[in-house]
């Protein structure tokens, strides 16, 4: 009865959880910094990597879990000001939200799941520039919406899309040009792709 037990429980598992009870997931997605101060100085697209986990603990499609990542973006050329004209910047931002999110799944086929989702990040927002002489950096609090399409390859591997837009509080910040905003948020959309391993 025991041994019937323990191996019953993973196929009720996979037939009750979607995405099964636990599941983790690697991202790799195209980031875009909403705040106009990023287009001034050429820092407003990068590359986002990150590694999330889900829990199906209330309900069988309601998810509770976190995602932690990393991402950057670097500009060594020229940007124009009205104050000096072209001036040559070596500029360098990181960002790196730690998010705990709430998100509800639909059973498209028996093949696709759609994920919608929510929830609040604290982050770490970092602006370094040797020729603007600005160095800051602050943990930031803010909030995101996401939705997440994933196609089951097997039982326990996934692949999929995802879309996320997401608002920060403002980094306060100074700079010696006078045209150059002095303060700016991490709002940001990010798209990309992710592997899912699923744990029943």
């Amino acid at each position: 009865m025991v041994v019937f037990i323990f191996a019953s429980t993973p196929l009720y598992a996979a037939e009750k959880y979607f995405l099964g009870m636990s599941n983790i997931a690697l991202k790799v997605d195209y980031i875009y910094f909403t705040e106009d101060v990023f287009d001034e100085i050429d820092l407003g697209s990068g590359v986002y990597v990150g590694l999330e986990g889900y829990y199906a603990s209330i309900y069988p499609n309601l998810y509770f879990g976190f995602e932690v990542g990393w991402a950057g973006s670097e500009n060594d050329d020229k940007i124009d000001t009205d104050a000096f004209g072209k001036v040559k910047v070596d500029t360098d931002m990181q960002y790196m939200p730690i998010e705990f999110n709430l998100k509800y799944t639909f059973d498209l086929s028996s093949t696709w799941v759609l994920d919608l989702g929510a929830g609040i990040c604290y982050s770490w927002f970092d602006i370094e520039s040797n020729k603007l002489y600005v160095n800051e950096d602050d943990f930031v609090f803010g909030g995101q919406i996401f939705a997440d399409i994933t196609y089951k390859i097997s039982d326990q591997w996934f692949i999929g899309i995802n879309g996320k837009y997401q608002l920060t509080e403002d980094l306060e910040f100074d700079v010696w040009v006078e045209d150059i905003e002095t303060s700016t948020s991490a709002d940001n959309w990010r798209l990309g792709a992710k592997v899912v391993m699923v744990f029943f």
